[in-house]
Formats: structure tokens, sequence, C-alpha cells
């Protein structure tokens, strides 16, 4: 083998090293934006199964059996929340509420909170009572460089 067969030998294995690492780099890539896929899945499932759950339930804890008609009978904006804790009987009381859990070995942390918005403005929480509240759920992973947030809006509405 002559001086020029060698170095283009070494070129070759060059070339081809190089195409192997990009290969691998492209693989691990591809690993980490599917495990941040399946990770946003989970939260998302998660997070939609609280707010179905919520959603379910009475407007509030005053109208669960009776119908109200004046906001002054709703719940005040500093007591939303459970009234017997571990007892989830209306929407609002999944304010503060904090739920851990673990899928797949993957750790998932979850907060909530329930406020009264204004129909204009419903990013904004209100200071009063309103015909309605919104859940706004959050959903972290240590796994995860991301928070998902979810929520959704609750209002009364009663026909006699």
């Amino acid at each position: 083998m002559n001086l020029g067969q060698s170095l283009f030998a070494i070129g070759a294995l060059t070339i081809l090293s190089l195409s192997v690492l990009r290969m691998n780099n492209n693989i691990l890539s591809t690993d980490e934006t599917v495990m941040d896929s399946k990770i946003g899945i989970l939260a998302t499932s998660i997070g939609t199964s609280l707010i179905e759950e919520a959603s379910k339930l009475a407007f509030d804890d005053k109208t669960k059996v009776d119908p109200v008609n004046s906001l002054t009978l709703l719940t005040p904006v500093l007591s939303l929340g459970q009234e017997t804790p571990g007892v989830f009987d209306d929407f609002d009381d999944f304010n503060n509420y904090v739920q851990h859990d673990t899928i797949y070995t993957i750790p998932f942390h979850t907060q909530c909170s329930v406020t009264y918005i204004n129909p204009t403005n419903p990013n904004a929480a209100s200071t009063n009572r309103t015909w309605h509240k919104k859940l706004t759920v959050k959903i972290s992973s240590d796994f995860s460089k991301d928070t998902l947030e979810l929520s959704t809006i609750y209002s009364y509405w009663y026909f006699r």
C-alpha cells in the first residue's frame, strides 16, 4: 500500500466515523423527543382527568341541593376549597389541591387552583363572586423541562 492509498483509507475511515457519530446523535435526539412526547401525553391525561372529575360536581357547595339566585349566597372568594378535608363535593374543592402520581416510574406533580372570573376577562381572577369559576391545573415532572397548564371554566345556570 503506497502513501496515496493509505491517505485515501484514512480519509474514508474519518468520513465513516463522522457519519456514525452523526447518526448516533440523531438517534439520541429522537429518543429524547419521543420521551418528552410521552411525558406530555401522560401529563395531559392527568390534567384532563382532574378537570373531568371536577366538572361532574356541583358548581358550589350552596348549589348542591337547591338553586341559588344571588351571588351573595355563593362561597366567598377567600373560602374556596374543601369544606371537609378529603371530600370533593363541589367544583371549588379543587382549590389548592395537590396530587402526586407516578406512572411508569415517572413522577408527576399536580397543583390546582380555582378562582372566580369575570367573563369579560377570563384570564384574571375576580375578587368578587361571579357565576363563573376557573380551574387551572399545572402538571410538572422531574423528567420534563416544561410545566403543562390546563384550565376550564365552569358556569352556573339554572332553568325553572
